[in-house]
């Protein structure tokens, strides 16, 4: 497990009050997901805007994160219609923030062209049920 924390301190982009981090670490440890997931779900947060604003000072300090449950935190990506002038699925960011949108990371994948497909089929899908 103590490798597992060290994983997250590394990962973790805003390390401060390690002692008290490693508390919560250890506080949630039945609760939250296993650290593979957890991982993904951190990339994920790491790309929200809150936590990209004014050189990361909204970024919630770790044993806060872990404490409030934040890997539960529904993400909001806004993609609007186009992106650097480009529909979303005809750039990597683009489709990389719609995978975001819809749960899907390219960490889930051994291939990126893979999930390249796998979020054009969700969206896809998502767009006939709506």
């Amino acid at each position: 497990m103590d490798e597992e924390f060290e994983a997250f301190w590394r990962a973790y982009p805003r390390r401060v009050s390690k002692g008290i981090a490693r508390k919560a670490w250890e506080r949630t440890v039945g609760i939250r997901p296993n650290w593979p997931e957890l991982s993904a779900i951190l990339e994920r947060h790491k790309k929200q805007s809150d936590w990209l604003r004014d050189g990361g000072m909204f970024i919630p300090y770790p044993a806060s994160w872990l404490n409030a449950e934040r890997w539960e935190d529904e993400l909001v990506i806004d993609l609007g219609a186009n992106v650097n002038g480009k529909q979303w699925h005809e750039s990597a960011s683009g489709i990389e923030a719609k995978g975001l949108e819809l749960n899907i990371s390219p960490e889930q994948f051994d291939d990126w062209q893979v999930f390249k497909h796998a979020v054009l089929r969700a969206a896809n899908t998502t767009l006939k049920a709506a």
